[in-house]
């Protein structure tokens, strides 16, 4: 599993600053949530690297696009590559 402290490394958050620590649970919380909705198995231990890198992907992008909509800035779908980690780890379902 991604651990907080993964999450604020990857995000470029120091340590010691804990002012987004409930935040960053969320988006982490809400990034494994959400591959797990797509049939991914996220129970290995260790979690695989693509997948690890998957959720971090997902963590920076609900941190950084915090808003469902944006008016001042272009939006951006779920980054691209967290769709190319996962795929090999999908379940198949007919």
């Amino acid at each position: 599993m991604v651990t907080l402290e993964e999450a604020k490394a990857h995000c470029r958050i120091m340590p010691e600053e804990i002012a987004f620590d409930g935040e960053l649970q969320i988006a982490l919380d809400a990034s494994v949530d959400h591959l797990r909705s797509i049939d991914v198995d996220m129970d290995a231990v260790p979690l695989p690297p693509a997948l690890k890198q998957a959720v971090l992907l997902l963590v920076a992008h609900f941190f950084a696009n915090k808003e469902a909509v944006s008016y001042d800035r272009p939006m951006h779908v779920t980054p691209l590559g967290v769709a190319r980690l996962v795929a090999p780890y999908r379940g198949v379902s007919l």
